[in-house]
């Protein structure tokens, strides 16, 4: 048997130096302009926001075309997050922000409202990672900025919206559309466990039983119960400066909190940051009312620190259920980290 020679005339071609680099760099670069043109419209759609607080800085025209550019930018990243066709959407998105500059009538400026906070609230449920133990807090401070931002988009459209009316229909569709993503990303109900379902239930009692008190109030509720209320929320705010949010500071921020700290074992943490998304999309309509932006920022931070404290307090009491049951037995890899993509890297 001969041995198999490689005949001399024929080189195996290799690839130029610095190929494998130049692809990563144009990522970094293109990321690096995105991230520009994102802080470039945001600075833009400030605007009004400053305008309320008495400093003039541009026509309305230069903030509304800020807040458009924002929103068509929130609209590819989750294109780009969820595997959507980026191109395709990316085309229909721009053509709808066209349309809101050229006719910007007061239904399509709202319109276009919802869609940006709605976005950001998303948005800032896709944009956390798997943490656990107190890194779980900088995936709030994330979510809680994502939020921000979208705040500040919703402010440059310069449109009169009625805040119980845009808070309700935002908080809605960006639940909807985050339990929809979950049923992807979790692999459907099959996999939260009983825990898992309890606290779900949980949640949902305490979001329809607050949403559910302040329509009654509105409704139903006579001039002394009502008085009442608003003498309670006025007294919090003298003792601490600004009200905190319940929907944010006791559904949306410990859910975060918590579907972080799961998800960094299982899938079915999904499930709970679908939840979480309605802290950012709470704060992203923060700045739509009567308070002043001193007063949103400080019941925003409010929310998170309360949020915070009562996420952590759930993990500890997950902690130790899970540790005398059947889950506790079972391997998770070195230091139970489940691999995730970057916070802009596709999920599916």
């Amino acid at each position: 048997m001969t041995a198999r020679t490689r005949s001399p005339g024929r080189r195996i071609a290799k690839p130029a130096a610095g190929s494998r680099r130049r692809t990563p760099a144009v990522g970094r670069l293109g990321l690096a302009l995105l991230v520009a043109c994102w802080l470039g419209s945001l600075v833009l759609a400030v605007a009004p926001l400053a305008a309320d607080h008495g400093t003039q800085l541009w026509d309305v025209w230069m903030a509304r075309t800020g807040a458009v550019v924002a929103t068509w930018l929130a609209v590819l990243l989750l294109a780009r997050r969820v595997g959507g066709p980026v191109p395709l959407v990316s085309v229909f998105a721009g053509l709808c922000a066209v349309g809101v500059l050229v006719a910007p009538r007061g239904w399509v400026l709202s319109s276009a409202a919802v869609v940006a906070a709605t976005s950001y609230g998303v948005l800032g449920m896709l944009t956390t990672r798997p943490a656990a133990g107190l890194r779980s807090v900088r995936e709030v401070v994330v979510a809680a900025l994502v939020g921000a931002a979208g705040a500040v988009v919703v402010t440059g459209y310069d449109v009169g919206l009625r805040p119980y009316r845009f808070r309700m229909m935002v908080l809605a569709l960006t639940l909807l559309t985050a339990l929809a993503l979950a049923w992807r990303l979790g692999l459907g109900l099959h996999s939260l466990g009983r825990r898992g379902l309890l606290l779900i239930v949980g949640a949902v009692v305490v979001l329809v039983s607050a949403v559910g008190y302040v329509q009654a109030l509105r409704d139903w509720g006579s001039s002394g119960v009502v008085g009442s209320v608003s003498d309670l929320h006025d007294r919090i705010e003298g003792w601490l400066g600004a009200s905190p949010r319940t929907i944010e500071a006791l559904v949306g921020f410990p859910a975060t909190i918590w579907g972080v700290a799961v998800r960094n074992r299982r899938r079915q943490g999904w499930w709970m940051s679908a939840f979480g998304s309605l802290a950012p999309a709470g704060v992203a309509t923060s700045l739509i009312g009567p308070a002043a932006l001193g007063d949103a920022a400080a019941s925003t931070c409010y929310n998170v620190l309360i949020g915070t404290l009562l996420g952590l307090a759930l993990i500890g009491v997950d902690r130790l259920l899970t540790g005398t049951g059947r889950r506790s037995r079972l391997p998770s890899g070195p230091q139970g980290n489940r691999p995730e993509p970057g916070r802009t890297g596709p999920l599916l």
